[in-house]
């Protein structure tokens, strides 16, 4: 569930979820060059993701 100020900024509806994904990108080596995090309102959000696994 959202903190009060997510659901003020997000202009959520009382009771309406939220979904947080967490993303590390590392290096082939294992170094991290990006992590990001987001909040998003669960009902206005789809999400698809494709990756290319290398052999």
């Amino acid at each position: 569930m959202p903190t009060a100020h997510e659901a003020v900024l997000l202009e959520l509806p009382a009771g309406e979820p939220v979904v947080e994904p967490h993303r590390v990108t590392r290096t082939a080596g294992g170094r991290v060059v990006e992590y990001a995090r987001g909040v998003h309102a669960a009902s206005r959000f789809v999400w698809s993701h494709t990756f290319s696994i290398p052999d």
